[in-house]
């Protein structure tokens, strides 16, 4: 786990355990992201009083809600003043696994036990590089995904966050698009992908021993422990999947996600730090 990375983007919230900023990140020629302008997180329902206020001082102006009705129903978000709240569900249902709550356990893991009886529970782990893949190649979800990009140049001076329930796979997939149109590196991808990992240790180990009171079936909890982990291969297979229909994930971003070159120009010098040209010293 790179801990440097963590330390510089963590973004301080009482109420979440996984809000970044990506403000840092090397990108185009050169250029880094500005601080305080774009976010990932999960959700913002346990938002404090001064979380508000410091997300409203940024201003923010836009957030991103990837989750389905019933997990926004469950924990809607608190609101910030200023902000726009837009809904753009995938509604995976891996993804949406992954982040369950306490509240759903016992309907889910009784679900989950039935499928192992019966052999249909998947345990090959390849669950969440499967729904990734969905993400490259649905229509619907490319669609809605087009839509994010578009959202972030939709208004000049933007402060957008985007955010699932656990901040990792549907949050992880917008994140890695709009990095990409920024021109970061398909490392700096990967990199702020697994820091995931990181950032949802603690509430990992608290999920795990809450499954455990409901089962010891061994098989539905590693498929629960499947389910919640930040594997490098989901990412690698999305960016892999790219490349294979467009040549290389920007092409991708411009040619089945119709964001074109002159947005692509736009987000940039919305969100990128200007560079100084060298100057030559006298001599």
């Amino acid at each position: 786990m790179n801990s440097t990375l963590a330390i510089q983007h963590a973004y301080a919230l009482a109420g979440t355990f996984n809000t970044r900023d990506f403000g840092g990140y090397v990108a185009d020629s050169g250029r880094t992201i500005k601080p305080h302008r774009l976010f990932r997180s999960d959700d913002l329902f346990n938002l404090t009083d001064a979380d508000v206020k410091k997300l409203a001082a940024l201003p923010l102006t836009t957030v991103i809600d990837y989750r389905n009705a019933q997990e926004r129903l469950k924990r809607p978000n608190r609101i910030v003043p200023g902000a726009d709240y837009i809904v753009l569900s995938p509604d995976d249902e891996a993804a949406v696994l992954a982040s369950a709550d306490l509240q759903s356990d016992q309907k889910k893991i009784d679900h989950l036990i039935e499928m192992e009886h019966t052999g249909t529970l998947d345990l090959s782990g390849n669950g969440l590089r499967d729904s990734m893949l969905k993400f490259v190649d649905d229509p619907a979800t490319q669609r809605l995904y087009q839509e994010v990009l578009t959202l972030h140049i939709a208004k000049p001076g933007a402060v957008v966050l985007q955010h699932c329930r656990g901040g990792k796979d549907r949050t992880g997939y917008g994140s890695a698009l709009v990095l990409l149109a920024l021109g970061a590196s398909e490392q700096t991808v990967i990199d702020d992908y697994l820091l995931t990992a990181q950032f949802n240790q603690k509430r990992n180990r608290k999920r795990m021993a809450e499954y455990q009171q409901y089962t010891n079936n061994q098989a539905v909890l590693s498929y629960l422990s499947q389910a919640m982990a930040t594997k490098q291969d989901v990412i690698v297979a999305a960016l892999d999947e790219m490349r294979h229909i467009s040549g290389s994930p920007l092409a991708y971003i411009q040619e089945v996600l119709k964001f074109d070159q002159a947005q692509i120009e736009q987000l940039r010098d919305e969100y990128l730090e200007y560079k100084l040209p060298d100057l030559d010293c006298p001599r």
